[in-house]
């Protein structure tokens, strides 16, 4: 039972520490969409559940077993609100969630949880039958807790029929994974909540504490499916995920070693955990590389040799302590194989040793481990004394104790040989690693095997501890010399474990008041005091990390600190830089006197793109290179768009090398490059990448103070070099701008139309060459100004720019500007209203076009006109009275001979007076004509000048059986001379009445013309009617004088309403079909101007 218990809880710490460390991730390196969000809602909810469990099965007292069974609740309620919110989101959400809709999924679940914990209403007490096995007890539901139940159920189907429906509706690898994601909550869940949530209710308890277990099957999932579908970039994810989940199991057996006072098992657990993330890492960072495989298999055994010690003193039976004792030799004759194959290959592999002498001695380190295992050569008796261990040594001790220090000194006599022979950052890497090794296992083998050789075995628990300083000094190396390239994750690790050593011991201590001062007082609710610890933590957590992150820099890499701050601030200058020129100094300039380099050249591509070439700069240490696109160095720049440096491309080639011929190509390609570099003189290419495209690169000679470029030093670097890429655009930016600029200069400047162009409040802004032409003023004279302050409050040019400003555009509006040198000009505007690219109102553009020469030629047109008009007229005239004249003539001619014929008298009498009113008429009609005034404008309602004409033909109307219909639209008032448009509108509806003798239909209607911005520019006016129609031959002379359809007719009814429409600046349309009616439609402007 005792070993079933110890499984359960073990399971449970695994589970409630892979679930915490999963919900780190994704709260560190995955938060920014909602559906990882919810991700790590339901993780975090799931760990409160685990934790709650784990911790109910650790306690004894009463209260306590209450307390966390009340918890119990809390977590699972979370559960099922985290897992509604993760349905709804996940792989996205079918609508975006607002905050209250995420309130009201949780607010339930919370309310419950929390009654659950302050009241008795889901659980009021809990009755003990095994006091060695507490939690197998039975809960005392309250009246609530059919509530809560119904709760989680509803939510978890509610849920699950979500997931469901996507499921169905999705394709591809989302569908994929929201499978596995249902696969994996459905075989957790079933069988969680048959055990946690369904048997208690019928009194069976034994099995409640394996529910939480059961979420070790979503684990499973999830990973399957992050590995399956990539959802994450996978070595990063390992590296980072190892790195969490050890801080995660650091926090986990702090607190634990806290909790029992157990500060051995803290120390052994640090070195453990800290040797068993370090390997990992370094695996998963390359795992095909033999130096991170053999790095990676030296510490996994210090590891399990540390662990194996802290059983051997924790052991309370013989067999036991023998069985751990011996573990302890198995694992320590191992460490010397791995020791010596990573001093081997490390930082490459020694060409001079044979595999047949590593064979020897890694059959004799198995063969060794071996006998401390299985016999009693080499820990024969084990002897209690004093709360500790002391051994009984068999034959193969000293023999064991020969070897270990015969392998562990091979090793570093061949790390201080290469150490002797290496340069740069391989030196350097290498000093770190003898340095760390040497102390380490002196002061192992002093504890562990020499003093134990003479009986002495008080100091033989702390030999573990020493294996810090290797962690330590491999930790210096990884930061300060890119050792196996994972100083990121160590510098993040160092930073986070320091944050959370603090923050763990100021929950220590609030744990301690609560528990000593606070509990007696006011019992298991002094729990608020810790959640408002944690919660005092989760705020300040951050901040603390990158107070850290800044004072280890300025500890320990203090004269870097420096000058990457300065670096930092000078991206900021970069950001700001809008000429080429200046960028390129500015930043050769920052890489000369800031980081101090030997050499340094900035390339960029040249037009054709054939070459990267350097910006000209007289700079001292400067150098100029020009370099093919086809080169290899550009080709791997092009690839990886990541910094190229030598020693990372020598090692690279080593490591290829070591693959044989499976690395031969990438080997030769990693040669050409570094011989081009070698060439150059250049051992740092820092790529500008814009848009996936190589724009520039930065070239950087050899630090003058012999430093190598750390990481942190190339992540700096990196993010300069995106700082210039923005930098390099905004440049190109700018020079397109400029040379735009020009050209939309010379175009405005080249046009044949006056342009202005005001602001939102009037003042002018651009005014060009033709303005200045047509106005007569200076650009210099008026911008900046307001149109008023120029022209005047009445000026054309004001009421334009008003008008426009209001949304009152106009388009080819005539009207006259006052010049000082030309006098009154004829000119027609153009305007509109300007909008930005929100549609907000910046301004107005008036178009000037001078109608000088247009105005003359209207006149010399209008004189040609008038000649021929009068020449029509008079021939015209000529013919309309030399008819009566004729039969006046004839008359006079008869009157001597028949004077006294009664017939002849009689006619004369009828025809004379008939033919001498036409002449009068035609003549009246010439006088009236002759006598047109020039109009009188004043504001009208156009559909009030038609009704006023309609009524004076209503009865007439009425007469010849015609309909009047009416169809006015809404339009503005506009200038006319009532008088004169009157008379059109008497002669065009007269004509309509008396073009249907036999009755018909008059349409009447009016609506907008032009309109420009929504601003009615000019109004229609059609009159149609359903008479006989007009001949399409006839329908061109109808506006010519004398020319008349009706038999008595002058001709000049419509020859009199042109004109009077014409001098409206208006125009006059017919439209008419033989049989089907006639369209006349009159279109008139708003403003006359």
């Amino acid at each position: 039972m005792n070993i079933l218990v110890e499984l359960n809880r073990f399971g449970l710490l695994v589970t409630f520490v892979l679930n915490l460390g999963l919900a780190f991730y994704v709260f560190f390196y995955s938060r920014r969409n909602e559906a990882s969000r919810s991700f790590l809602w339901l993780l975090l909810a799931i760990s409160t559940w685990v934790g709650g469990f784990f911790a109910f099965s650790l306690v004894h007292s009463p209260e306590w077993l209450l307390f966390w069974r009340k918890f119990t609740p809390l977590g699972a309620s979370l559960i099922a609100s985290s897992f509604v919110y993760f349905s709804l989101v996940f792989p996205h959400p079918l609508k975006p969630l607002n905050f209250w809709q995420k309130a009201l999924i949780f607010a339930p679940g919370m309310t419950l949880g929390f009654l659950s914990i302050f009241t008795n209403l889901i659980i009021r007490g809990y009755v003990i039958f095994d006091p060695y096995f507490p939690f197998l007890g039975k809960p005392l539901f309250g009246p609530w807790y059919w509530l809560f139940s119904l709760h989680f159920i509803s939510y978890f189907l509610g849920g699950t029929f979500l997931l469901v429906y996507k499921y169905l509706k999705l394709e591809g690898i989302e569908k994929a994974e929201v499978g596995i994601v249902l696969l994996g909550i459905f075989l957790s869940s079933i069988f969680a909540v048959i055990t946690s949530l369904w048997l208690p209710l019928f009194g069976i308890s034994k099995f409640f504490i394996t529910g939480p277990l059961f979420v070790l099957f979503f684990v499973i999932f999830v990973f399957y499916a992050i590995f399956r579908y990539r959802l994450f970039n996978l070595v990063e994810f390992a590296t980072q995920g190892i790195f969490l989940l050890g801080l995660v199991t650091v926090s986990v057996a702090t607190l634990i070693g806290f909790l029992t006072k157990n500060f051995s098992f803290l120390l052994h657990s640090y070195v453990a955990i800290a040797n068993v993330v370090l390997g990992a890492v370094v695996y998963v960072k390359d795992p095909r590389n033999p130096v991170n495989r053999y790095f990676a298999l030296l510490v996994f055994f210090i590891s399990f040799w540390t662990l194996a010690n802290y059983f051997s003193d924790v052991s309370k039976g013989m067999e036991e302590a023998i069985f751990w004792n011996r573990m302890i030799y198995f694992v320590s004759s191992l460490i010397p194989i791995a020791s010596v194959l990573f001093a081997l290959h490390f930082p490459q592999r020694a060409v001079y040793i044979k595999k047949s002498q590593i064979w020897w001695l890694v059959s004799l380190g198995i063969a060794i481990s071996l006998l401390s295992l299985f016999t009693d050569l080499l820990v024969k008796s084990i002897t209690f004394v004093d709360s500790r261990t002391e051994i009984g040594y068999g034959p193969l001790f000293v023999f064991h104790s020969l070897y270990l220090l015969g392998g562990i000194g091979f090793a570093l006599f061949h790390l201080w040989g290469k150490y002797q022979r290496s340069t740069g950052t391989a030196k350097a890497q290498l000093g770190y690693v003898f340095l760390g090794f040497v102390l380490s296992s002196f002061l192992a083998i002093i504890t562990n095997i020499v003093l134990p050789a003479f009986g002495y075995f008080k100091l033989t628990p702390f030999g573990p501890s020493f294996m810090l300083i290797m962690v330590g000094s491999l930790a210096y190396a990884i930061l300060k010399h890119r050792l196996m390239s994972i100083e990121v994750v160590i510098q993040r690790s160092t930073v986070y474990a320091l944050s959370t050593i603090f923050i763990m011991a100021l929950y220590a201590l609030a744990v301690m008041i609560s528990e000593v001062y606070l509990r007696g007082i006011i019992g298991y609710t002094s729990l608020l005091i810790t959640a408002l610890a944690a919660l005092a933590i989760a705020v300040v957590y951050q901040p603390l990390v990158r107070f850290l992150q800044n004072l280890t820099d300025r500890l320990f890499f203090r004269g870097r600190y420096d000058y990457q701050k300065t670096l930092r601030e000078i991206s900021g200058e970069i950001a700001s830089v809008i000429k080429l020129e200046e960028l390129a100094k500015l930043v050769v300039s920052s890489f000369i006197d800031t980081m101090k380099v030997s050499e340094v050249s900035f390339l960029l591509p040249e037009k054709e793109g054939e070459h990267f070439i350097s910006v000209f700069l007289p700079l001292s240490r400067y150098k100029r290179i020009e370099i093919d696109i086809k080169s290899p160095i550009i080709s791997w720049l092009l690839s990886s768009k990541d910094i190229l440096v030598r020693e990372e491309i020598e090692e690279e080639i080593m490591r290829q090398e070591a693959l044989g011929k499976e690395g031969e190509e990438r080997r030769q390609s990693l040669e050409e490059v570094r011989d081009e570099m070698d060439r150059l003189g250049i051992s740092l290419w820092i790529p500008v990448i814009s848009k996936g495209e190589l724009i520039g690169i930065i070239a950087l000679g050899e630090k003058i103070s012999g430093e190598i470029f750390t990481t942190e030093d190339l992540a700096l670097l990196t993010t300069l070099a995106n700082q210039i890429a923005v930098a390099l655009e905004n440049a190109r930016l700018y020079e397109e701008v400029v040379s735009m600029k020009d050209y939309s200069e010379e175009i405005l400047q080249s046009m044949t139309n006056g342009v202005l162009t005001t602001d939102i409040n009037g003042r002018i802004v651009t005014f060009n060459q033709m303005a200045e032409k047509i106005t007569g003023r200076k650009a210099r004279e008026v911008l900046g100004k307001t149109c008023e302050e120029i022209w005047g409050k009445r000026g054309a040019i004001t009421v334009a720019v008003e008008n426009s400003l209001k949304d009152r555009c106009y388009l080819n509006f005539e009207t006259s500007v006052v010049s000082p040198e030309r006098g009154l000009v004829p000119v027609s505007f153009s305007s509109t209203l300007l909008r930005d690219v929100h549609g907000k109102r910046i301004g107005a553009l008036l178009s000037i076009h001078d109608l000088t020469e247009i105005k003359a030629l209207e006149n010399k047109l209008r004189q040609a006109d008038k000649l021929s008009a009068l020449a029509t007229m008079a021939a015209g005239m000529a013919h309309e009275i030399k008819n009566p004249l004729s039969s006046m003539k004839i008359f006079s001619q008869l009157l001597p001979q028949k004077i006294d014929d009664p017939e002849f008298r009689r006619k004369l009498q009828e025809i004379l007076p008939r033919e001498i009113d036409r002449i009068d008429r035609i003549v009246e009609s010439l006088l009236g004509f002759a006598r047109a005034t020039a109009p009188t404008f004043e504001k009208a309602k156009i559909e009030d000048i038609l009704e006023a004409t309609l009524k004076d033909y209503e009865d007439q109307a009425k007469n010849a059986g015609v309909i009047i219909k009416r169809d006015y639209a809404a339009l503005p008032e506009i200038e006319v001379d009532r008088n004169q448009i009157s008379q059109v509108f008497s002669n065009l509806i007269l004509n309509a009445i008396q073009a249907m003798p036999e009755g018909g239909e008059l349409l009447v209607a009016t609506f907008a013309g032009k309109k420009v911005d929504d601003t009615v520019q000019e109004v229609k006016i059609k009159i149609s009617d359903t008479g006989h129609g007009i001949p399409e031959d006839m329908i061109k002379k109808l506006f010519d004088p004398f020319f008349t359809t009706k038999y008595g007719g002058t001709g000049l009814g419509l020859t009199i309403t042109h004109s009077i429409v014409d001098g409206h600046k208006g125009s006059i349309d017919v439209e008419s079909k033989v049989g089907k009616g006639t369209t006349f439609t009159v279109t008139l402007p708003v403003s006359q101007g």
